[in-house]
């Protein structure tokens, strides 16, 4: 099992691009040092993202305007405690105070199911809510026990999926130490595409759009990234 830290940031001002992310490899090269069972990853978002374009099902008419979280820096460890991984950026959040816009940006902690191994360096991050009608229990079963099994046997082609189930207390605690307002995802679902016609591609499948009525659409958030290891 794959525990792991997603920080999702939304720049303050697009020209802060390049320094937070220089900033954020800087800080990676101190954290190993110190933590060096731990892997990296940052993902920098597609400047012309079409995720925006692409018709899901189940998506309101009038979309409320989401958070852009622009940039992506995670750490993950095979059984990692969730209070390491927060230790590990505890001097990130002062760091990256001037450059992003704390309000829309979000910490998130918890455990990584890979459904379809693969990864390619285009990466769909969908960070996800659910309906109120379900309690958090039932949906996280549904999602890894029914809904992982469905993708597996109905999506072609998927060149990589996992789910990423956040800890609501750990998350909240890592919102904290990074100066965060946004904590209460339920996880994110993690699709992998070698380019970016087969990503328009798999999402044409109307397997991927239909709507199953366990996304709160309206909170959701989905975006398309270029994946650095």
């Amino acid at each position: 099992m794959i525990n792991k830290i997603q920080l999702l940031f939304s720049l303050k001002e697009p020209q802060n691009k390049k320094i937070l992310t220089d900033l954020l490899f800087k800080e990676w090269e101190l954290i190993k040092q110190n933590f060096p069972i731990l892997k990296y990853r940052q993902a920098i978002r597609l400047p012309d993202d079409p995720t925006a374009s692409v018709p899901q099902d189940g998506q309101p008419d009038n979309l409320p305007e989401q958070p852009n979280f622009d940039i992506i820096f995670e750490l993950r460890g095979e059984e990692v405690p969730f209070d390491s991984l927060i230790d590990a950026v505890k001097d990130l959040g002062f760091k990256v105070e001037p450059l992003i816009d704390q309000f829309n940006s979000a910490a998130l902690v918890g455990k990584e199911h890979i459904i379809v191994d693969g990864t390619e360096s285009l990466f769909l991050n969908m960070v996800l809510r659910r309906p109120k009608k379900w309690s958090r229990d039932d949906w996280h079963f549904h999602w890894l026990e029914h809904h992982a099994a469905e993708v597996k046997e109905n999506v072609k082609g998927l060149e990589g999926y996992r789910q990423f189930h956040a800890d609501e207390d750990a998350s909240r605690k890592a919102s904290k130490v990074i100066k965060v307002d946004i904590y209460d995802y339920e996880g994110t679902a993690e699709g992998y595409y070698s380019s970016l016609e087969k990503f328009l591609e798999t999402l044409s499948d109307p397997e991927v759009s239909k709507d199953t009525g366990f996304i709160d659409h309206g909170r959701s958030v989905m975006w398309l990234y270029n994946l650095y290891e």
